[in-house]
């Protein structure tokens, strides 16, 4: 064997061994880096979520954020209380709000608001948005509001009176087109 080809062998043999110890200390240190773990079928919000990273832009990231967040129009210290469609705790159509739509779960009765009024009660309820299309009893001024149930009227009571901190968003005036 000639002294060229002795140097090549040992040249590579080294590189292998560098290669060898490296993957060896990788294993080591993290064990879950050799081995993949087979994932089930992408869900069309994977696909979605693909999609959308293959397809945005630098721009359309700065110009159209994921995330809109309002603000609330007014944060107000309220008298919260439940009611349900009885006749006794309604008029005598039990079934009709207000603003003559039919009540469903988070419907919110509050005088002094407008119709459409979006109420969120962020320490009872998290996230979710109540909307006001039924009004109270004139004896219940600004600040007192009635969240409608579909339970019985002792669940009503049992939810009980709550003052509270209630977020309130205002619906957005738009302008009449000609």
């Amino acid at each position: 064997m000639t002294i060229t080809k002795k140097l090549v062998l040992e040249s590579l043999s080294g590189a292998a061994n560098i290669v060898a110890l490296t993957a060896l200390l990788a294993h080591i240190f993290n064990p879950g880096l050799a081995h993949a773990q087979p994932v089930g079928e992408p869900t069309t919000a994977d696909l979605l979520a693909i999609e959308t990273i293959l397809t945005e832009t630098p721009e359309s990231r700065l110009f159209y954020p994921d995330v809109v967040v309002h603000a609330p129009d007014r944060h107000l210290k309220a008298t919260i209380t439940a009611y349900t469609s009885t006749p006794d705790q309604t008029d005598d159509t039990p079934f009709i709000a207000a603003s003559g739509k039919r009540v469903y779960d988070g419907m919110i009765a509050a005088n002094g608001l407008p119709f459409g009024t979006v109420v969120k009660i962020p320490r009872l309820f998290g996230n979710k948005e109540f909307v006001v299309w039924d009004r109270m009893n004139v004896r219940y001024g600004y600040g007192h509001m009635d969240i409608w149930l579909d339970a019985s009227k002792a669940d009503a009571r049992k939810f009980g009176r709550k003052h509270i901190e209630v977020e309130i968003y205002y619906p957005k005036k738009q302008l009449a087109k000609r």
